[in-house]
């Protein structure tokens, strides 16, 4: 973003919100910040209900992300937003973690404002990250802990066919921008599309969750959920995998491009990444003791710091765990 938008974006900030500016005290200001932190993760979460699902928020359980372009136009609404109020905080004399967290906040939203015109969501397929194999991979991920968790999940996966069909319209508006991964990328896809469309119900990925049922969930509700379940993935699933290999087929792999398009290194997408790494290693490290909640509520209070300050959390977290008896 140029220093002239940024200032403009400042002298709208000033006029919009006088009630951030006219907070002069330090301590107004840094309550003002932190308010504005939580409120960023807040929408972090709400905007990746698959990411929220996998530390433990729960609030989304049973939605996916919305990848329609009008979400995302929603979302570049809310971070403008969002840069806006940062831009009318005076951040001078705030304690210098304070300023240092302002500071990377302001280039994160600095970074998507600027990307935006590149519209990520035509690319719901890079060499990467592919919808088609993110979303059974992030099933391990996700909670089984009570009947409720499993219900979300199948209400989850009758789901799944919205989601592909918005990949699929976000794919035709890349081919009407010229903007189509390589074939070889498309091929791939297509491969391992028909890979999962393929499979029987009880042996899709789709299906793991079945094989980890908690001690608690008695044998009746073990078998009305499953056969729930399996049906989800016949009906739903399946047939939305079958539809979207032959879409790529068709459609998009003769329009497939000569070269990477390009896309943005979003910075809330690899904080994502960097967590869920710091749930992997907790959990490998911790075992049986690793506690879902627990690291749920380590992260929700760190949603404001660097991922540096999150991981001495969590990496204190997990000590006391494997100390406790």
């Amino acid at each position: 973003m140029s220093r002239i938008t940024t200032v403009l974006l400042l002298s709208f900030a000033l006029a919009s919100t006088p009630h951030l500016y006219c907070q002069t005290s330090i301590a107004d200001r840094g309550a003002a910040l932190n308010a504005l932190f939580k409120e960023v993760w807040q929408d972090d979460l709400k905007r990746s209900p698959e990411f929220a699902s996998a530390i433990g928020d729960r609030r989304e359980n049973d939605e996916l992300d919305d990848i329609s372009p009008r979400a995302f136009n929603d979302e570049l609404a809310r971070r403008r937003d969002f840069l806006t109020q940062l831009l009318a905080v005076d951040t001078a004399g705030l304690p210098e973690q304070l300023r240092a967290l302002a500071e990377t906040l302001e280039s994160q939203l600095t970074e998507e404002e600027a990307a935006a015109h590149l519209k990520s969501w035509e690319l719901p397929i890079t060499p990467q990250r592919s919808i088609q194999t993110t979303l059974p991979a992030e099933v391990a991920d996700w909670p089984f802990a009570s009947i409720k968790d499993f219900d979300d999940y199948i209400a989850r996966l009758k789901k799944v066919p919205a989601q592909l069909r918005q990949a699929s319209e976000n794919l035709l508006a890349g081919i009407n921008d010229n903007r189509v991964e390589t074939a070889p990328v498309i091929e791939k896809a297509i491969a391992e599309t028909d890979g999962i469309a393929i499979q029987q119900p009880e042996a899709s990925p789709f299906a793991a969750p079945l094989l980890k049922f908690p001690a608690s969930i008695d044998a009746a509700n073990r078998k009305r959920i499953s056969a729930d379940l399996l049906a989800a993935i016949q009906t739903d699933v399946l047939p939305a995998y079958v539809r979207f290999a032959k879409f790529l087929r068709v459609a998009v792999h003769p329009a497939a491009g000569q070269s990477e398009p390009a896309l943005p290194p979003l910075g809330y997408a690899v904080r994502e990444q960097e967590i869920l790494t710091l749930r992997h290693q907790a959990q490998s490290a911790l075992g049986p003791k690793f506690d879902l909640e627990g690291f749920h509520q380590i992260v929700a209070d760190s949603g404001g710091l660097p991922i540096v300050a999150v991981k001495q959390r969590v990496d204190a977290w997990a000590v006391g765990r494997a100390a406790a008896k």
